[in-house]
């Protein structure tokens, strides 16, 4: 896996202009995606994964505008550039796999009739029937010269799944961004599509950027984990030290929400409260008032800081070198930081 970044995003900001006020969806976001490499972004429904997502391809709807940072795909900064020129990028050097197949695809087209589009966009005219059929066959579809005369309402959800991938990845983009694409999907076809995505990532070598709420799917995808809540990254860590020694409170609690087998008759714990309002964010730190480690100093905004080799986290208390250990946690589950 190389080290080079297809994509780096830096200080990114995104806000929401609305009549009840702005709302930043996204504040100061920065992170990086190497070639080969796959980087999950996880956090709570309303974190800002999306909208993230949305502002590296620039396909932020009004009200919402990006009003700050910069986003290099390939070291063109994206933010720079005019609209033809940023539509010549998406699907070519960038594809993207939506949260919703049923809605991603026109019900009124063949399949192949739209793959065949997101050819025609970026120059490959005919003969396009045999790239058609290879992508349909790269992401495991049976009969894809038949399959790709069909429409999706003839589709399982698993298939149309597919078809998204098939259509992000036409193209051989450097980047493939993926935005909860196992959501609908029952927990067999989640594994079949997360089995194709690596292998295809894997063997390209295209970088991944995954966004979930999973904390599953990114223990089996992730090289590296950015965890966001409230418009911020608040942890990023490879994605064995995440899980083996979190550094941020909200992670913590996270990991803990994962049903463990191992204890069938303990109850899960729950984070407590909700996310603030994101058009009146609390002062400090975003997390205190639902964090159990809360103290005076989380008055004040942390910095998202290195706290190991390869591990960064907004919070106070292990910028200081202090334990997270959660009051209510058997012994055998604290986190020794």
């Amino acid at each position: 896996m190389s080290t080079e970044p297809v994509l780096r995003v830096k200080d990114l900001t995104t806000r929401f202009h609305t009549s009840h006020g702005v709302v930043t969806a996204v504040n100061g976001v920065s992170f990086e995606v190497g070639r080969g490499e796959t980087l999950g972004l996880v956090g709570e429904s309303g974190s800002g994964k999306s909208v993230t997502a949305m502002s590296v391809l620039r396909l932020v709807a009004k009200p919402g505008r990006i009003e700050g940072g910069a986003i290099e795909l390939n070291g063109t900064d994206l933010l720079k550039l005019d609209e033809e020129a940023m539509r010549q990028r998406r699907g070519r050097e960038c594809g993207m796999v939506f949260q919703n197949p049923m809605t991603a695809l026109n019900p009124s087209f063949s399949v192949g009739w739209q793959m065949r589009e997101t050819l025609a966009a970026h120059g490959h005219g005919a003969p396009a029937a045999s790239r058609i059929h290879a992508a349909l066959a790269d992401v495991g579809m049976p009969d894809p010269e038949r399959q790709a005369e069909s429409y999706p309402h003839q589709m399982s959800g698993g298939m149309r799944q597919r078809v998204v991938i098939a259509m992000g990845m036409i193209n051989e983009p450097q980047l493939l961004i993926a935005d909860e694409p196992t959501t609908a999907l029952d927990v067999t076809i989640q594994a079949q599509v997360l089995n194709l995505m690596k292998k295809l990532t894997r063997d390209r070598g295209t970088a991944l950027l995954l966004i979930t709420h999973n904390m599953g799917v990114v223990a089996k995808m992730c090289d590296r984990v950015a965890v966001m809540y409230a418009g911020e990254i608040v942890e990023e860590a490879p994605v064995e030290e995440l899980f083996r020694s979190s550094k941020h409170p909200y992670t913590l609690g996270l990991l803990r929400s994962i049903p463990r087998a191992d204890r069938p008759r303990q109850k899960t714990p729950t984070l407590p409260g909700s996310p603030p309002d994101m058009g009146r964010l609390p002062e400090g730190c975003r997390f205190r008032d639902r964090c159990v480690f809360a103290d005076e100093r989380c008055m004040r905004h942390p910095d998202l800081l290195k706290v190991g080799e390869r591990h960064f986290a907004r919070c106070w208390k292990t910028q200081s070198g202090e334990k997270l250990v959660a009051p209510d946690a058997p012994r055998e589950a604290q986190h020794d930081l």
